[in-house]
């Protein structure tokens, strides 16, 4: 496969991101936040240091958040090697400890960023806008189409919040973004209405339920 170099380059409009972690768990929490980054979008995950390269030459992404500690091939060895070939991507460091060497080393093989398990949404947050930025100073490739099975999914994320019952910040975010789509199915709606009780959110409560009571009569 040639170099990103030998590619036309265009300005990005979405945020691609490349997710790579041995921990299924960590994949699937970073998908879910990265659904609440505008302007973003998950086009690849994997689950070693030789999947990281293999991903990045075949998908192209803005941004890699790789894990250090990987089967196969460790974080920091893909980094140096994706960044040898694709030099334009930019490359954010997992790791579940916050080693002064460890950082030093990754800084040298060209991380950019550095994150410290366990993420939270504003730390993700922090770091995509400033790689946003990034890549928009920039000119990037022109990427392929990703497959439409890694797009995040707001109702998968929203059954997965109701489950467990949550009612923080990130839960309301993701049900509010759900209530503000025409076609929102009533039992987010419903569930949103019980979050706003739990954080006595009157106001917001008050406005959802005028909402459903003009559903109500628009299907009568």
């Amino acid at each position: 496969m040639t170099e990103s170099t030998a590619r036309p380059r265009a300005q990005a409009a979405t945020l691609r991101v490349m997710i790579v972690d041995d921990a299924e768990e960590t994949r699937r929490s970073l998908q879910m936040m990265l659904s609440l980054v505008p302007n973003s979008q998950v086009v690849a995950m994997g689950t070693n240091g030789r999947e990281a390269i293999a991903l990045a030459q075949h998908y192209h992404p803005h941004v890699a958040l790789i894990d250090i500690n990987m089967p196969e091939i460790d974080g920091l060895t893909a980094i140096q090697t994706i960044r040898r070939h694709q030099p334009d991507i930019i490359c954010i460091v997992i790791s579940a400890e916050k080693d002064p060497v460890m950082l030093q080393r990754a800084v040298a093989v060209g991380a950019q960023g550095y994150l410290i398990k366990p993420i939270t949404a504003e730390q993700l947050l922090s770091v995509m806008e400033r790689a946003g930025k990034a890549v928009l100073a920039s000119p990037t490739p022109a990427p392929p189409s990703p497959p439409p099975q890694l797009q995040p999914n707001l109702e998968e994320l929203a059954a997965a919040y109701a489950q467990t019952r949550r009612a923080d910040d990130e839960a309301v975010a993701v049900f509010e973004a759900l209530a503000r789509q025409p076609d929102c199915k009533l039992r987010w709606l419903m569930t949103l209405a019980m979050i706003y009780i739990v954080r006595k959110q009157w106001s917001k409560l008050k406005a959802l339920a005028e909402r459903l009571e003009r559903q109500a009569h628009s299907r009568g």
